[in-house]
Formats: structure tokens, sequence, C-alpha cells
């Protein structure tokens, strides 16, 4: 067959099947439509004999008044780091205030509940068998006594800031841990690693 006389052929027989044409299925109407019972729930727990809108119980009763005043928060409240993931301020990290200075000053905020110390496995330990605490521990202490204040703290086994210069692992663990490359992110330059855990000597000095 010639191919103009293939190509006029197929034309012919998708017009008249409607291929290719604009028709569109009408759209349906589902409102209201009969969808049937849905299916048995077996093993329902026991509702109670008392339905949610027999006596309104989904009010609430009871709200707090607003104040102009920051009002201590008995859950966990507004949290100030006294030590994050970097260290402390940029202020005391840059020599601008001291340390004191940085915990006192977030200490003294009317509106903070909770001193939070996230500091890394260094900076509780720096050789075997003995915890020797960084000085911002007492600090936050201290100041939390003073401003009857809350104390957090989270003790991270590994940190990605200020990689590869320093890691969370104590120093005296880092020749006897072998450290694994998981690569490079947040534009990083340096791969970042992370310690064997299930390394013996991590295992030993981590109990």
């Amino acid at each position: 067959m010639h191919r103009r006389n293939f190509i006029k052929t197929a034309a012919t027989v998708a017009v008249a099947s409607g291929i290719g044409s604009s028709q569109e299925l009408p759209p349906h109407n589902w409102d209201r439509y009969d969808f049937g019972l849905g299916p048995t729930v077996a093993d329902r727990l026991d509702q109670g004999p008392f339905g949610i809108e027999q006596d309104q119980g989904w009010y609430t009763i009871l709200v707090t008044s607003q104040s102009d005043k920051p009002i201590r928060n008995y859950g966990t409240g507004l949290v100030g780091y006294t030590w994050e993931e970097g260290g402390p301020s940029l202020a005391a990290r840059e020599g601008r205030e001291t340390l004191e200075q940085h915990v006192d000053r977030l200490s003294s905020l009317p509106f903070v509940d909770v001193l939070y110390i996230r500091c890394d496995w260094r900076d509780v330990q720096s050789r075997q068998g003995r915890l020797n605490l960084h000085p911002v521990f007492k600090l936050t202490f201290d100041a939390a006594k003073r401003h009857n204040q809350r104390v957090g703290l989270r003790v991270q086994l590994s940190n990605t800031e200020g990689q590869p210069d320093r890691l969370a692992l104590p120093d005296f663990l880092q020749k006897q841990v072998p450290l694994v490359k998981i690569g490079k992110t947040y534009g990083s330059k340096a791969d970042f690693v992370e310690p064997r855990y299930d390394h013996p000597a991590f295992q030993a000095a981590f109990r």
C-alpha cells in the first residue's frame, strides 16, 4: 500500500470511530448519590452510653486570662539556650562578652522559662572514666536557681557544627574509634564524619 493511501485510510477510520474528536463524557452529579453502607466494623470499642452532643462535653470550660506581662509556663515553656550546637552566644564566641555575661543576660529575660544546654560529649568528659563538666553547667544551674527557672540538657554523641576541626567525640577516643565519612552537606567543602558506634572502644567509654 502506498504511504499516502495508508494515511488517508487511517484518518478516515479515526474520524468514523470518534478518535481524536473533542467529544467528552457528560459530568455526573454525585450529590445525594447512595453509595450504600460502609463495611461492618468488627470488635469495635465500647463507645459508652452517652453521645458527644448529649451534654456538650466538647466545650472548653477554662481559658487563661490575658495579661500584658509574661506568665511562667508550667509546660515546656520558652527555652533559652545557654549552649547550643556551636557553643554560647556569638558575642561570647567572638570575645565581646564573657560566658558569665552571656548566661546572666539570657536567664534575666522575663519570658524565658527553661535554660537549655545542648552540648557535645567532649564538653562533659575529657578523659577515660571521669566526667568533668564544662563551666557552662555550673553557670546555668546557678542562674536557674536565682531566677526560679528549670534546666534541660542534651549531650550529643555527634555534631556537624565545627567539623572537621572539632568533633563531638572526646579527644582521647578519636585515636581509638574509627570515623566514617558520610558525605558533604550544608555547602561544606569537607566530608562530615560519624564515629563507629558499634566499636568496642566507643561502647566501653559510653557505659
